[in-house]
């Protein structure tokens, strides 16, 4: 008789999240939908898996956990925004992402009216608190930030200074220099991947014209995990690139690149969260993942500063961050603001290649 051995369970958290390469999985009634950055994606899904694992073999309740895996096509975190009923939204969704969440409905009816919470401890570093990380509703959590930096190519730039600050990059000198973050298909005629926050923040920091110069001074677009590959190399289309520190730190040509911290403070991307309040208590053993210590040095180590309790601020010393704040992003007039923003941008980008073809006729 031919005997039947019981499958091995090598992969916790498959068990755990379901399907990793499910990409269209509702996000509707889940207690955790997460997603992170992709450098960190496959260590967090697998201790996020081992946690959750310990806490149901001590006796606590199973959670109903996704955490796509982003193998392409539609995300349950584009449908966030379509749900109108509370008791349908994840108990704790953990982003990476700076779209929208939630509709003006939902927003209105339940995270204004305190249904969510950060799920945020205090003691954040000063550098964190002083750049307006921490939401003062108390409605978004932020567990740590992707800091954009420069990395510039010595050799692209040639005889013109190094820059130290974003408002540098607005100076004509640089027309041609800049490459910050962005993607299209090879075929398609626009920009559709791009990064909005940048945007909304230049354009605050920069003013309008300053904004438009420095947008007219980047030639293209590119993936910020390309750039460190083509950085230093030569095949490098640009000068100076804006990318996150971690991505900047693998470019393996680093005696003709070197990384530079914006002195107004390198731009930072949160890694954020928000929890039903009702459900506060049952999901705080997810929650308390990551403002743990060990992920907080995992974190750091990785060059994505934790927010943890009673820590260094995780940045070199002496540097700081910038970033829009929670109120202002939330405002009617942040919305009108970005408008204007990606209005400038695609202006921009019909501007430049048309002068292109122009100095190339």
């Amino acid at each position: 008789m031919t005997r039947v051995l019981p499958e091995l369970d090598l992969d916790p958290a498959r068990r755990i999240f379901g399907d990793p390469f499910a990409t269209g999985k509702s996000p509707r009634s889940l207690d955790l939908l997460a997603s992170s950055p992709v450098p960190l994606r496959m260590q967090m899904r697998d201790d996020l898996a081992q946690a959750i694992g310990a806490h149901v073999a001590n006796g606590g309740a199973p959670f109903k956990c996704f955490m796509p895996l982003g193998q392409g096509g539609r995300t349950p975190m584009e449908e966030l925004r379509f749900i109108r009923k509370l008791d349908e939204f994840p108990k704790l969704l953990v982003s990476s992402e700076n779209g929208n969440a939630f509709n003006r409905a939902f927003h209105a009816e339940h995270v204004e009216q305190d249904a969510f919470c950060s799920m945020q401890p205090e003691g954040a570093a000063h550098t964190f608190v002083e750049a307006g990380l921490i939401d003062p509703r108390g409605w978004i959590g932020v567990y740590a930030v992707a800091p954009f930096v420069l990395l510039i190519d010595r050799q692209q730039l040639g005889s013109r200074p190094v820059p130290h600050s974003w408002a540098e990059l607005a100076d004509p000198l640089y027309r041609g220099a800049i490459v910050f973050p962005g993607w299209r298909r090879a075929d398609a005629q626009g920009w559709r991947t791009y990064n909005h926050l940048f945007l909304l923040v230049m354009l605050r920091l920069l003013g309008e014209s300053g904004f438009w110069s420095l947008l007219t001074n980047a030639p293209t677009l590119m993936h910020s995990a390309q750039m460190p590959r083509l950085a230093g190399s030569g095949a490098s289309p640009g000068a100076v690139y804006v990318l996150p520190w971690a991505q900047a730190a693998l470019c393996p040509r680093r005696d003709r690149t070197q990384i530079i911290w914006p002195r107004e403070g390198a731009m930072a991307f949160p890694l954020w969260m928000t929890a039903q309040r009702a459900h506060r208590d049952r999901i705080f053993p997810l929650a308390d993942y990551f403002f743990d210590p060990a992920t907080a040095d995992w974190l750091d180590q990785n060059l994505y500063p934790s927010l943890a309790p009673h820590r260094g601020a995780g940045v070199p010393s002496g540097e700081g961050l910038i970033f829009p704040g929670w109120d202002y992003l939330r405002h009617r007039c942040a919305a009108e603001d970005l408008k204007r923003a990606v209005a400038r941008f695609h202006r921009s980008r019909e501007f430049v290649e048309r002068e292109g073809c122009r100095c190339a006729s």
